[in-house]
């Protein structure tokens, strides 16, 4: 059986493809969405954003692994690998300080050795049509937060187009957001969720979707499509739809943020399909 992509498209929220925080790999083995987390602090780490940071690190190790890599194996190079990075740049104290310091990114890669997909945070998958999503609670409370701000702002006399230049609403949930740091990789805890950062993780927690025999068509995609649809054009489209209704995203589509004034979209996205046969 072999890889064939039908349609791929990877655009960062700003058009610069050397900041964008979502990578990818397509090879003989491994089709991968790589999503690194957005950068809260507005620090860079020897002139990266974390996430990217992260995301290179994973990207490599994919690009690097055997095919018959196991998901455990995989995790455990790619932590392997961060923390060689974390202990080179001289910032292992200061994660451990300050957790929403550390790089960190999701991944969702499809493994042909194995015929699997691998979901490890919210990144989405759709197989012949089926679609596979891993939201979790914790992104539900700090988007209904925001929104229901927003909401304040608006009836405050805050316009669209006020909030479009300075969101006020992530603002307001950044605490929150830095707090959720604390909780990755977390199993005893009810908002805990899993993460590549460079820590263990949770493999009892990590979703494991087999691949049918008979599967001909497989979509992965990062959370900045908030719709996934069969063809890239559809879910583009929905995705300039949302943009221009709800651009905030607080509405018909909540979310920790939106789009910003000057941005392409209000996150960094990855699409790609590709057919098994």
């Amino acid at each position: 059986m072999t890889i064939s992509v039908l349609e791929l498209f990877n655009q960062g929220k700003l058009g610069i493809p050397e900041i964008c925080e979502d990578l990818y790999v397509v090879n003989d083995h491994f089709v991968a969405v790589i999503d690194g987390a957005t950068n809260i602090t507005g620090n860079l780490i020897h002139g990266k954003a974390p996430g990217r940071l992260a995301a290179e690190v994973i990207q490599r190790v994919i690009l690097e692994a055997r095919m018959d890599v196991t998901l455990q194996e995989l995790i455990a190079d790619i932590n392997k690998n961060l923390q060689i990075l974390y202990e080179e740049y001289g910032i292992l104290d200061d994660i451990k300080k300050c957790a929403w310091m550390a790089p960190t990114a999701c991944l969702i890669c499809y493994s042909h050795y194995y015929q699997e997909v691998w979901q490890l945070g919210d990144s989405q998958c759709m197989i012949d049509g089926q679609l596979h999503t891993n939201e979790k609670q914790i992104d539900d409370i700090t988007a209904n937060a925001r929104a229901l701000f927003l909401e304040a702002e608006i009836k405050k006399g805050k316009t669209i187009e006020d909030l479009l230049e300075h969101d006020t609403g992530w603002d307001y949930i950044k605490t929150l957001i830095q707090l959720q740091y604390y909780l990755q990789n977390d199993r005893d805890s009810q908002f805990g969720f899993e993460v590549i950062n460079g820590f263990d993780v949770d493999f009892s927690r990590v979703k494991t979707i087999q691949v049918p025999k008979d599967a001909k068509t497989i979509i992965l995609a990062s959370d900045g499509y908030p719709m996934l649809k069969t063809t890239l054009n559809e879910t583009e489209s929905e995705l300039q739809h949302l943009l221009q209704t709800d651009p905030l995203c607080f509405r018909q589509f909540k979310s920790a943020k939106g789009l910003q004034k000057g941005h392409l979209s209000f996150d960094d996205r990855t699409y790609i399909k590709f057919e098994i046969a």
